[in-house]
């Protein structure tokens, strides 16, 4: 048998995605990961001004854009905390929210648009009470021009006029401009408050009590008419922790019809209304044809329901009789930018002017003003300057697991998958790892991966929100088990499909997917050449003892570890990554900040250990002052510098764009 090799030249079609790969290859890390030039921008009340994040000296600082003048400029910085949310308060005041160091010890603080006038309204470290609480914003109260509604942990003596000095859970109303505080609910030490909902007025009208039950929670909803009135039960449920019976959104405006989510009769949920008068719950309004609902569109009063949000591979709007010219006007914008998803999320009062966000898959998004009365369409700013020519279509996908269960996700494949050959993979599993899922739209990571000449699979594995509740109940207990399995399925499924090569296949996850990463690399060893495991949970018995950080219960009644990681210590070591370190037999990339509150230091100091006493080959970053996740903008490109130059080690993306300029074909000839 006489082995032959000859050059084919390339043809026109190829140049161009050769080209495009190596274009993309180019482009640099700050490209995807430098802090975006804009976030969350928001009109003022009366649609003359626009408030808006921006980068400055590696911190979200907040700044404000005049329309009639064009000019911008700064209000407040960042200093100790990086600014992540904001809103209006009348035309002539901001509310800000800031964390520190990403540790998530968020703080609210109010400042005029001059950044003269600051006030630190409700903070979170236990030691430097400011308004005497450790709290949150509960309603931002868009109808009081003064007032927002915030919860927490607020000490009793002085600011509420009382002689103790004990901390009780209060939810309380807090003046914006000169921090005054009227408490509104104090709850009783022996209560566990799952879920509280105000009215239009700040009326505290909704409450939800969890009751231990003898292990078996239930939620007891609970309604009274004004702040001092008798609550009364309206419904009891037994408590889930991701996805209750009933999911309150908003108070109609008359105060009286709540609009809600409920799954009594829908696995998806369905969109109904209660009405507290008369404690009649009206037929479904809109049951989601695939996906589940993730918001409503009222007009700025709420008094007309216009349309419902739902998503499943993308989002999807239903528009009713009432929302006939809403809808036009989205129709319209839509088709002036035909395969982009258009969110209009911001409005002035009258509705007349709004930031509407231009965005796909490959478009890292753009804001436009909408001036309705002078018809203009103006760009307002970029969020990354990304050429959008370059980046990659993110394909739904759907394949069938071991156990016949549909698995939904995501196929994001480079420029070299053109050449119609196999191509390096990295499976890329969500955090969570309950109620959240991937989603489509632009993603920095994904797209800086692809770029890098990976394909990346994104999986809602079992266990993800936006598939029903029974979807989300079959991940219970699943860590290491079926939920891995549904991960180690789509590998095949990815390899059998002709899209990966089965030699070049990688994980890498972030929380629960740096769990998933390692136990991929411990359970199916066979499968990957190299893993990367980012703030992953390494020991199921010291991860959330009580309760998860997004599981809303008492320690002593609700048992996060018990019910959704798994029941006895023996079942939970069993997939605990930091017990089998032995099993690893590729290199692993490590990175863990030292101040994370969820996935504690001391789950890498462990795996470290472990990995040092086998021999086992690694890297590591440790990040002495970030949290979950690496938030400051010099920490997180030092990240992925670091996974960029070892993902390239052990995949060899390069080999397919070199092959690019002169494909060596080789054949057996007899």
């Amino acid at each position: 048998m006489l082995g032959l090799s000859f050059v084919r030249a390339q043809t026109s079609e190829e140049t161009n995605w050769v080209e495009a790969a190596k274009a993309a290859m180019k482009l640099p890390r700050e490209t995807f990961f430098s802090l975006p030039e804009v976030r969350q921008p928001r009109l003022s009340p009366d649609g003359t001004k626009i408030a808006f994040l921006f980068p400055h000296e590696g911190k979200m600082a907040l700044g404000l854009f005049d329309r009639s003048t064009q000019q911008a400029r700064m209000v407040i910085e960042g200093k100790d905390e990086s600014l992540y949310s904001f809103l209006w308060k009348g035309d002539d005041r901001l509310v800000f929210m800031a964390d520190f160091e990403g540790n998530e010890s968020f703080f609210v603080g109010a400042t005029d648009l001059e950044g003269r006038r600051v006030l630190r309204i409700v903070e979170t470290q236990p030691n430097e009470y400011v308004a005497g609480s450790a709290g949150s914003l509960v309603d931002p109260l868009v109808f009081d021009d003064d007032r927002i509604l915030v919860s927490g942990i607020f000490r009793s003596s002085n600011r509420f006029g009382a002689s103790s000095t004990t901390s009780d859970f209060v939810v309380a109303k807090v003046n914006v401009r000169n921090r005054g505080l009227s408490p509104l609910y104090t709850m009783d030490r022996s209560e566990a408050i799952a879920n509280i909902v105000s009215d239009n007025d700040g009326v505290l009208r909704i409450r939800v009590v969890n009751e231990p039950n003898n292990g078996n929670p239930v939620n007891i909803w609970q309604h009274r008419e004004t702040d001092n009135g008798r609550w009364h039960e309206i419904a009891r449920f037994q408590a889930h922790g991701y996805v209750e019976m009933w999911t309150p959104l908003f108070f109609n405006a008359n105060n009286t019809e709540l609009y809600l989510v409920s799954r009594e009769s829908h696995d998806r949920g369905a969109l109904y209304t209660y009405n507290t008068t008369t404690g009649l719950r009206s037929e479904p309004l809109f049951i989601p044809p695939e996906g589940e609902i993730t918001g409503l569109v009222m007009d700025r009063n709420r008094e007309v329901l216009r349309g419902v949000v739902y998503e499943s591979d993308q989002r999807h709007y239903h528009w009713f009789e009432a929302g006939a010219d809403r809808a036009r006007l989205q129709a319209s914008i839509e088709a002036a930018f035909p395969g982009m998803e258009i969110t209009f999320s911001s409005w002035s009062d009258d509705e007349q002017v709004a930031l509407v966000h231009v965005g796909s898959d490959r478009e890292a998004g753009v804001y436009f003003v909408l001036d309705r009365q002078a018809g203009s369409l103006d760009l307002f700013k970029r969020v990354r300057e990304i050429p959008a020519s370059l980046m990659r279509p993110m394909q739904p996908i759907a394949f069938e697991s071991r156990d016949g269960l549909t698995i939904h996700g995501y196929l994001t494949l480079p420029w070299s998958a053109e050449s119609g050959r196999p191509v390096p993979l990295i499976i890329n599993p969500h955090g969570g790892p309950f109620g959240v899922r991937d989603e489509w739209g632009f993603n920095p990571e994904i797209q800086f991966l692809a770029s890098r000449g990976y394909a990346i699979l994104q999986v809602n594995y079992r266990g993800s929100g936006g598939y029903g509740v029974d979807f989300l109940n079959r991940g219970r207990r699943q860590w290491g088990r079926d939920m891995q399995n549904d991960l180690t399925d789509a590998v095949h499924w990815a390899i059998d499909q002709g899209y990966a090569d089965p030699n070049r296949v990688a994980i890498y996850g972030a929380s629960y997917g740096g769990y998933a990463t390692l136990a991929g690399l411990i359970f199916t060893p066979e499968l990957y050449v190299c893993g990367v495991n980012y703030v992953g949970a390494s020991d199921l018995e010291i991860t959330f003892k009580q309760r998860g950080a997004d599981a809303y219960m008492r320690s002593d009644d609700f048992s996060y570890q018990r019910v959704w990681v798994g029941e006895t210590k023996e079942y939970r070591d069993a997939t605990s990554p930091v017990n089998h370190v032995d099993r690893i037999s590729v290199p692993s990339l490590h990175a863990y900040g030292a101040k994370d509150p969820r996935v504690v230091i001391d789950h890498w100091t462990r795996l470290e250990s472990e990995l040092k006493r086998h021999g086992k080959i690694y890297e590591s970053i440790t990040e002495r002052g970030q949290g979950h996740g690496f938030r400051n903008e010099e920490a997180s490109l030092d990240f992925y510098g670091v996974m960029e130059t070892f993902l390239a080690r052990y995949l060899r993306p390069e080999y397919d764009v070199e092959l690019g300029d002169a494909q060596v074909i080789e054949l057996d000839v007899d």
